[in-house]
């Protein structure tokens, strides 16, 4: 590829051996006998055809010239890319027509387009795919249940597969590499409305400590709520952060690491659960909600399980806040993603009677305090998470026996590679307690992660025992008032 490089001078030196042979050929041409020199008119003939041969070889030299140059700029852009690509495997430069683009294609934790130069062409779209496929089983042990009103539900044994979650994500940046965008696309079949919109936020990073974001995202008041899906240990998030987490609100927030393993996460939004609010539903009341947390023995890895084989300890401590004012609806209960608040009974906060017999509680805040701890070691890891929840400023349509409710649990796991990155062993257990209950599981599975050294594709098969479930929730399976056995077989990929 570098000869196109190196033809400038043969050309070069082509040309004028032919001029010097054109002219060594005129000087030589024979003269008739007894002439005293060769004929004004063909001497005329002669140079006039010089001229034009000589025209006619600048003309060739110049277009070779050309050629030779357009040639060598193409081998230094492919030299280019080769170095691009010599570091960034799955990586190809993008060819249109016979021309070379100024951007690369290729696969880096998931497929993009992006650009040779990103201070030319600042322009970079990426696209990821996460899917969970499901069979979930319940047998029951009780057949009824009731809540604080004196309603009598039924509790049903089930058996479905399902598509929990699946979602297509675009991200990338735009203008600026410092200006980022994603949009999530969520689909499943749990939910009357089977496609939604799950996060979507546009953000600018001003260095590592400061990250401002505004659109649609989790409100951060629990860690195991923060961890995405296809990181948990099992097949879905405990029973405990089922009941205790918000859910997803539209707002402001901020991240960072402004000092080495320290990180945080605050936002300013329009609520605890307004996923599906219209604008008509909303008011002046916003939530507060923040999270901070430390890894001081250096990077702690995504999600829970320690499939890193951490050869050192790794820790991460941290601690979540939120404060939110709510009035009125609590969100769209026909969404997947929401969990609306409830009494550790199971019965429904803004069910009417759940406070008081035919009282509808319309206004009330919500405080949730979390702290939250991680370890992960040779293939071990342990984790836990403790809730604090007080619904205060309790009112209604009518008199409320109480001014506040106080309710408090939490959740610890952990797990073991039985075979390093490939089959680990994990147990689990949930605990909820308040004035009007108590509820718990007790859960035991494994995981498989079917290709060597990824996580990408993974079978989970979960058996909990469900002991009066305050937590309603579709895509964790969790019912109100459920007691029995759940097992729930589960396929994940991603990419």
């Amino acid at each position: 590829m570098g000869r196109p490089v190196h033809r400038s001078w043969q050309l070069r030196f082509a040309a004028v051996l032919i001029v010097l042979l054109g002219l060594a050929s005129a000087a030589a041409r024979p003269v008739a006998a007894g002439d005293d020199g060769p004929a004004p008119q063909s001497s005329s003939l002669d140079a006039a055809s010089f001229n034009e041969r000589f025209r006619e070889l600048e003309k060739k030299y110049s277009s070779l010239a050309d050629e030779n140059r357009r040639l060598a700029q193409q081998v230094e852009s492919l030299s280019a890319a080769g170095g691009e690509l010599a570091s960034e495997p799955g990586t190809g430069p993008l060819v249109v027509g016979d021309e070379l683009s100024a951007y690369n294609v290729g696969y880096s934790q998931g497929f993009f387009i992006r650009p040779r130069d990103p201070d030319q062409f600042p322009f970079e779209i990426k696209f990821n795919s996460q899917d969970q496929l499901r069979y979930t089983g319940f047998a029951r042990d009780v057949r009824t249940w009731t809540d604080s009103a004196g309603n009598v539900f039924p509790v049903s044994d089930r058996s479905a597969f399902e598509l929990t979650r699946g979602r297509a994500i675009v991200s990338g940046y735009a203008f600026s590499q410092r200006l980022t965008y994603n949009l999530t696309i969520d689909y499943t079949t749990v939910g009357t409305s089977q496609v939604n919109f799950w996060n979507y936020w546009l953000g600018y990073e001003f260095d590592r400590g400061l990250k401002v974001f505004i659109g649609q995202a989790q409100v951060p008041g629990s860690r195991e709520w923060m961890t995405p899906a296809i990181y948990l240990l099992g097949p879905d998030y405990s029973l405990a952060t089922t009941f205790f987490r918000p859910s997803l609100s539209q707002g402001i927030w901020a991240s960072g690491e402004p000092l080495d393993g320290l990180f945080y996460r605050l936002m300013f939004c329009n609520g605890f659960n307004t996923l599906g609010t219209s604008s008509s539903q909303l008011d002046s009341r916003m939530a507060f909600s923040g999270t901070v947390w430390i890894e001081p023995c250096g990077d702690f890895g995504s999600g829970f399980s320690d499939f890193e084989q951490h050869a050192e300890p790794a820790v991460r401590v941290g601690g979540s806040f939120t404060f939110a004012p709510i009035q009125g609806q609590q969100g769209n209960p026909d969404l997947p993603e929401n969990s609306d608040i409830r009494l550790t009974n199971g019965t429904l906060l803004t069910q009417t009677g759940a406070l008081a017999p035919g009282v509808t509680l319309n206004a009330y805040t919500v405080a949730l305090g979390a702290i939250d701890f991680g370890y992960k070691h040779r293939g071990w890891s342990l984790s836990g998470e403790f809730y604090m929840r007080n619904l205060s400023g309790l009112q209604g349509d009518g008199p409320i026996p109480r001014s506040s409710i106080f309710d408090y649990g939490g959740y610890a796991q952990s797990g073991y590679f039985v075979l390093p990155q490939k089959l680990e062993l994990y147990g689990r257990t949930s605990q909820i307690t308040g004035p009007f209950g108590y509820g718990s599981e007790y859960a035991g599975g494994f995981n498989y992660f079917c290709l060597p050294g990824k996580q990408n594709l993974r079978y989970t098969l979960d058996i909990a025992w469900i002991n009066h479930s305050p937590a309603d929730q579709a895509r964790s399976d969790y019912r109100a008032g459920d007691t029995g056995l759940l097992v729930r077989s589960q396929i994940q990929f991603f990419f």
